[in-house]
């Protein structure tokens, strides 16, 4: 049964005995929760505070996306956000941000630009680190909100920061959407001044000729001949300016393409695939046909049925609108898939507007083509008039094209300043960010809550790991749940109280030894009242057998045997029995320093004849209370105890005496314990409450019952009543002993029994 007291015990566990190990785990958990949370406070206090503040930005369509010729490029919203994100968090946006802070008026007064401890200051790329790393970006679900927040020592700082970034990605953002448009601006600009001076110039060859071959207009036919070929020549000046213009932007995109990833293809054919260039092939000539129906059904009177071509142009109209589409799906397939998704390094939406205007250049290539064939059956046609009028025409013709293709590129240039303007606006800033009112670290509150939590729990843990691997028995319950027979439960005996007795009593000397014979000492005591349970006890154990002879012992040293031999024997006398207490314990006897007398002519010396039997017997301040000390060590203690001899004694003693106690050895160290067990009337084991292990208690027993050592049960010694809690042997010692209405005092200094 005791062997198996380990799955007993655990297979019973309640929460009484949850709360039990709580309680005496009280100071463990109040220190530790203490300690946490005193170190929460100084680490809170101490920690310098941070503040957050945020902005708001809403970024719009790319501009690039209307482009001046209808450059329908396509564009995922998600992918730009993300793009844009991306951008917010690089390390170009910052490098401008340190930049502009560095050039501000409250420099001095940013944590950034102070110097520390040492009196160094951060280097140029630290300070882009740390802004980097105190920055965050953040997209409102379902919106094109940005929201970007930036952490600082200050409130101000951080607002100011904050407010700094916003605007320098709008202007970078801005300059990098203004930079096709203004390209194309300038390109349009350029193209304008060179038709005007080609304008006045054609005018004035006109005007010139008028005035010298005195022609002042030519005839209907001439003229209706003259107005169509100007129209048709218009046309191709219209389409050779849009296709430079494609040129242009690609090359622009291509620029800073190149700047963003060095292996850019050379070629876009190399990124293409053979359905995108048949797209494109296929867009070129349908726009190539349109544009000889175009320039007939405009130019050529002899048609009749117009209604027709206008259905065929329309047909064609569709054709191409489908095309393009296609091409735009096609072309955002490859850039998402043939290149790299960093948007810092390569641009999806710059890789569909290159794959579009490939598809618009060869578009416009092919218009080119068919509208020069018609310009240049007109121009065979004027060669067929007279040499005078022939260059009139040519002249008429001339102003005519350059005219129009001015006006034509006044308009463009006038777009193109609206749409320059409008590419400015990509990015608004919502809500600048404003100074917060707290800090959002540390945050007080929730560091103390926390700190207690951890305290609390880790002051818990402690206290059930240090039960988990603590194998030693405390409380009576565990003894019982063992199957042992408890004689009694023996409190702490409070040394502090004992020794301020022996101050009055005017002992000083070796006081905390004699302190153990509590019995004597404060006979009203709660230890001695244990004691007194014990003798009870003890006496109710003779109605079964004789007990004129008990053996004390325990499992181990230490554990309060010798002290509860001594009490015992001083509780028996006490109740009127003449009572001798025998030191056996050869090895390192004590009972002579408890009551204070020396241990020359004791146990040893009788039996090896040194001294009589009288003589070994000695009187204590009892008159019922006599002493055997153990006289001198003998080098063989465990063959002097099996000795015929010491049965003799132990004779003698019984013969002479009422109770004979016997104070010896602990069990497992040596053999004298049960070697004496088989020579007594009963053995009392002495258990220490939180020092005996249970697998030494197991071994005594075992070593004991071996021996028919007639195990009387054991007596659990020095128990902390204070650590009991549940038990109910607290219960009925603290509803006995405490006084109403007052609380029982606790002492510092403890001593075991």
């Amino acid at each position: 049964m005791v062997e198996n007291f380990d799955q007993e015990i655990e297979s019973q566990v309640s929460l009484q005995d949850y709360m039990r190990i709580l309680y005496r785990g009280r100071w463990i958990i109040a220190i530790s929760f203490t300690v946490v949370l005193i170190a929460t406070l100084i680490f809170t206090l101490n920690t310098d505070p941070t503040y957050e503040a945020t902005t708001s930005i809403l970024i719009q369509s790319n501009g690039m996306e209307r482009s001046l010729f209808d450059l329908n490029a396509l564009g995922n919203q998600n992918t730009l956000i993300a793009n844009q994100t991306e951008i917010l968090k690089s390390r170009t946006l910052s490098e401008r941000v340190i930049k502009r802070l560095d050039m501000s008026d409250v420099r001095d007064s940013l944590q950034l630009f102070r110097p520390n401890e040492e009196g160094e200051r951060l280097s140029f790329r630290e300070m882009v680190e740390v802004l980097q790393q105190s920055m965050e970006v953040s997209n409102t679900r379902d919106t094109d909100i940005l929201t970007v927040t930036v952490s600082a020592g200050s409130a101000f700082e951080s607002a100011y920061i904050a407010n700094v970034v916003a605007e320098e990605f709008q202007l970078m953002n801005a300059e990098s959407n203004k930079g096709e448009i203004s390209e194309l601006r300038k390109f349009v600009e350029g193209r304008l001044a060179i038709k005007e001076k080609e304008l006045r110039n054609s005018e004035e060859q006109l005007r010139q000729y008028q005035e010298r071959e005195k022609v002042a207009s030519l005839d209907e036919e001439t003229t209706e001949l003259v107005s169509r070929l100007a129209e048709v020549e218009a046309m191709l000046e219209q389409a050779k300016i849009e296709l430079q213009s494609n040129l242009e932007v690609k090359k622009s995109l291509e620029k800073k393409l190149e700047e963003r990833k060095a292996s850019l293809p050379q070629d876009l054919a190399e990124i293409s695939t053979p359905y995108l260039q048949s797209l494109q092939q296929q867009l070129a000539r349908l726009v190539g046909e349109r544009t000889v129906y175009v320039t007939a059904l405009q130019t050529d009177p002899s048609i009749k049925n117009k209604g027709s071509y206008q259905a065929t142009v329309k047909q064609y109209d569709e054709k191409i609108e489908a095309l393009k589409r296609n091409l735009q799906d096609e072309a955002s397939k490859i850039s998402s898939t043939s290149m790299v998704s960093d948007p810092l390094k390569l641009s999806q939406e710059m890789v569909n507007q290159l794959l579009t205007l490939d598809g618009e250049i060869k578009a416009a290539t092919a218009k080119i083509t068919s509208l020069q064939t018609v310009v240049d059956e007109y121009n065979n046609r004027l060669e067929n008039l007279p040499v005078k009028v022939l260059e009139y025409a040519r002249l008429e013709r001339r102003r005519k094209v350059d005219e129009e293709t001015y006006m034509m590129l006044t308009q463009k240039l006038e777009e193109t300043k609206i749409q320059e303007a409008a590419q400015a606006k990509n990015v608004s800033i919502i809500d600048p960010a404003i100074e917060p009112i707290d800090p959002v670290k540390p945050k007080k509150k929730l560091n103390v809550l926390l700190g207690a939590i951890i305290g609390l729990g880790l002051g818990v843990g402690i206290t059930f790991l240090l039960e988990y691997f603590d194998d030693t028995v405390k409380t009576p319950e565990e003894l019982e749940k063992m199957g042992f027979n408890i004689l009694s439960s023996i409190p702490r005996i409070e040394m502090e109280k004992v020794e301020k007795k022996l101050e009055k009593m005017g002992t000083f000397e070796g006081r905390k030894i004699q302190a153990r014979l509590i019995t004597h000492l404060d006979p009203k005591s709660p230890v001695s009242e244990a004691y007194r349970s014990l003798r009870t006890n003890l006496q109710f154990s003779k109605i079964e057998r004789d007990l004129n002879i008990l053996l004390v012992t325990s499992a181990g040293p230490k554990e309060g045997k010798s002290t509860t031999a001594a009490n015992l024997a001083i509780a028996m006398a006490q109740a009127g029995r003449k009572v001798v207490l025998m030191d056996a314990d050869l090895r390192r006897p004590v009972v002579h320093s408890i009551f204070g007398l020396k241990k020359d002519n004791g146990l040893t010396n009788y039996m090896m004849g040194a001294i009589q039997y009288e003589e070994m017997i000695q009187k204590t301040f009892l008159d019922n209370l006599f002493l055997v000390t153990s006289g001198a060590l003998p080098p063989n203690p465990s063959e002097l105890l099996a000795s015929k001899k010491m049965e003799e004694v132990l004779s003698k003693l019984k013969n002479d005496f009422d109770l004979v106690v016997i104070d010896s050895p602990p069990v497992i160290a040596v053999t004298d314990a049960a070697v004496l067990s088989t020579k007594v009337d009963g053995t009392i084991l002495v258990v220490a409450s939180g020092q005996t292990n249970r697998d030494a208690l197991a071994r005594a027993h075992t070593v004991l019952e071996s021996v028919d050592s007639g195990l009387l049960g054991t007596l659990l010694n020095g128990v902390n009543v204070e650590g009991m809690y549940g038990s109910y042997y607290y219960y009925y010692y603290h509803h006995y002993y405490s006084k109403p209405g007052k609380k029982k005092k606790r002492t510092s200094k403890l001593f075991s029994a």
